[in-house]
């Protein structure tokens, strides 16, 4: 057995890196930035879920806890994600305010407005 994974050893990991090259272009389309903020709009929305992030509390540390809301927009009926600070939360049913970010890229962001 030992013989075999000496034997084999070079090739899986010539495999491996062979892989890694070839989805590299993917990891950065990933990562990119939405890109700069080119228009804001503040609409209203009703939380429909609300959960603490992150789940495992192992990842926590050094970050803190959030709140994470599903948030039903009133003018498009769109489902978005918006986390909120652990001091400040949200009832499911409650009404909210969502700051509507549009990115030059097309994409949209959304923040929680406080207040």
């Amino acid at each position: 057995m030992l013989l075999l994974e000496t034997e084999y050893r070079d090739f899986v990991v010539g495999i491996v890196m062979f892989c890694a090259l070839g989805l590299a272009p993917l990891m950065f389309a990933a990562m990119r930035q939405p890109g700069p903020i080119v228009g804001t709009q503040q609409v209203e929305g009703s939380v429909e879920y609300v959960t603490t992030m992150p789940l495992n509390p192992k990842i926590a540390v050094g970050q803190g806890f959030h709140y994470r809301y599903e948030v039903r927009l009133q003018d498009t009926a769109e489902l978005v994600f918006v986390d909120g600070e652990i001091e400040t939360p949200h009832v499911i049913g409650s009404t909210v305010w969502v700051e509507r970010q549009h990115h030059r890229s097309g994409a949209d962001t959304y923040r929680l407005l406080n207040g």
